[in-house]
């Protein structure tokens, strides 16, 4: 069966998304008990305790059937990534007790935080009193009170006389420079207590001073709903004076959210024009966009050799969407000679740097050997592990069918079952196929061919060809649906359609024997077979 894996080109890197089970998942079932009294309390790294680094991690993690930690996932970092990875390690040297499905044990995902502080050295004390002291006076632009006020956040750090002589000499230079820097103190934890939305109100004093940094900073804010109500009017509204000072990046977003339609209409020639200012000046996501949209024809005619020149520049700044679509072009032979060693370069560069459909890609063609390259379908499965992490419900459905196939990784079908539930809860319909088939042939479920249709037709109705192969069959057999021979031939004919050998060969034999309530016409039927030998010569990968 040939598999088409094709994501539409992004306009910026993409956000991961936390992971969570199907809500439809069989009944009875009964949750992980994740018991944190058997865990070993995390070791803390030396250079965060010298540094005296301090904040809240929350941290997702999969209780695997064995009552193991199979994966964790930061939900929300502490904001210092040594204790972020610390709470991880300890996490992962846990047992629990796993959840149960249909009497057998599952991998379920659960939440926790793990909360970093200081006990009987050195810690950070705000002094309050100077807080409210000093705070409004300081945000009517009183020099003075506002270093009073960066003293009382940082009152009883250890290093407190050296950050606020650094303080200090920012502020005798420039008062949206030391507002700027408290916003950044106030973020990032760092000498003082980490307050995202007390960050804001600084941000803003320096951004209203006209300061461009905590203009872009405001914008960005108001763009994510960061520290504030989420408003894109005022994110564009920052981002054209972060602009007008000539910031690139303030460029670069502005044309996002034309390209996006976030608080404007889609208008992908003003994103152009935008992408156009912030590729100029340098900025390396401008000319990573800039030359996707020539690369496309998207707001401006498509020129393949402006697109690589372009494309090229961004890739030289590590730029991993541009590396991605430059992949494609030399697979593809798209504006220049096809060059699958070159494709591959930055396939994997991509990968590398982070990009999901790459890590997705680089994937496929490892566990296949595609491109030249030896079959290690075990470190195929690493790179889809790496996209899933990121949310991918792609990449768990890979992961899915590995574990199904047993490529890559010792078959499991239990694993397979949960990988294909977590896929299909975020609409994948080849996971949704897939795990019908599991509930079809109970394989790691028990056998429920009711269950099986319910997974196929939530596929058919995304015109998944597999759903609709699968569904077809089981309206033909009159298993887990009424039997409906006509309702069988219309579904294996829209699976035809979409390019599904199998269901352009039950055609063929259909109209060759005039089976399904269909009149035989041998001249249908062998068309349908002509057709499905065509598709199962063409390559099983296309990458787009």
């Amino acid at each position: 069966m040939r598999q088409i894996f094709s994501t539409w080109p992004l306009l910026a890197v993409a956000l991961g998304a936390a992971v969570s089970l199907n809500a439809g998942a069989a009944q009875p079932r009964t949750l992980a008990v994740a018991d944190f009294s058997t865990c070993v309390k995390p070791a803390w790294p030396k250079e965060a305790l010298r540094n005296e680094q301090t904040g809240t991690v929350t941290l997702s993690f999969l209780i695997n059937a064995d009552g193991g930690v199979a994966d964790t996932q930061i939900t929300r970092s502490s904001g210092f990534p040594l204790l972020d990875e610390a709470a991880a390690a300890g996490l992962r040297q846990c047992r629990f007790k796993p959840g149960i499905v249909d009497g057998k044990p599952v991998s379920t995902w659960q939440q926790m935080q793990y909360v970093w502080t200081l006990e009987g050295g050195p810690r950070l004390h705000v002094d309050q009193a100077g807080v409210n002291q000093y705070r409004e006076a300081a945000l009517a632009g009183d020099a003075e009170a506002l270093y009073q006020l960066a003293k009382a956040y940082s009152n009883g750090a250890a290093n407190q006389a050296t950050t606020l002589q650094q303080f200090r000499e920012t502020l005798d230079k420039n008062l949206a420079d030391a507002q700027f820097e408290l916003a950044r103190r106030l973020e990032t934890g760092t000498n003082a207590p980490k307050d995202p939305v007390e960050a804001t109100a600084w941000y803003r004093k320096a951004a209203e001073a006209g300061k461009v940094e905590g203009q872009l900073e405001l914008g960005y804010r108001y763009e994510h709903g960061k520290g504030i109500t989420q408003s894109y009017a005022e994110a564009m509204a920052w981002y054209l004076k972060a602009a007008a000072q000539g910031n690139h990046v303030a460029e670069n977003n502005i044309g996002l959210l034309h390209a996006y339609g976030r608080g404007v209409t889609i208008d992908f020639a003003e994103a152009a024009v935008w992408y156009r200012k912030a590729a100029e000046g340098g900025n390396a996501w401008g000319e990573g966009n800039l030359g996707m949209f020539l690369l496309y024809g998207r707001g401006v005619p498509q020129d393949l050799p402006q697109a690589r020149q372009w494309l090229e520049r961004a890739a030289a700044q590590r730029n991993p969407a541009a590396e991605r679509d430059l992949a494609l072009m030399y697979l593809n032979g798209n504006g220049v000679p096809r060059d699958d060693a070159e494709g591959l370069r930055y396939l994997r560069l991509a990968a590398e740097g982070q990009n999901v459909d790459s890590q997705i890609r680089l994937g496929l063609v490892l566990s296949h050997g595609l491109l030249g390259v030896a079959a290690n379908p075990a470190e195929g499965v690493k790179w889809q592990r790496a996209a899933a992490k990121r949310g991918s419900a792609i990449a768990e459905n890979n992961l899915g069918y590995a574990y199904e196939t047993g490529s890559g990784v010792a078959q499991d079908y239990a694993a397979a079952r949960d990988w294909y539930i977590r896929a299909a809860g975020r609409g994948n319909g080849n996971a949704q196929a897939a795990l019908g088939g599991l509930y079809e042939h109970g394989l790691g479920v028990d056998k429920d061919p009711v269950r099986a249709a319910a997974q196929y037709q939530m596929a058919a109705a995304q015109n998944n060809p597999d759903g609709l192969y699968r569904l077809a069959a089981l309206n033909e057999a009159g298993v887990g649906v009424p039997h409906s021979a006509p309702a069988a031939a219309a579904m294996y004919q829209q699976s035809a359609n979409l390019g599904y050998e199998p269901a352009m060969r039950r055609l063929a034999t259909a109209y060759q024997k005039g089976e399904l309530g269909l009149q035989a016409d041998a001249a249908l039927g062998n068309a349908w077979q002509a057709k499905a030998e065509r598709q199962a010569a063409a390559p099983r990968f296309e990458f787009r």
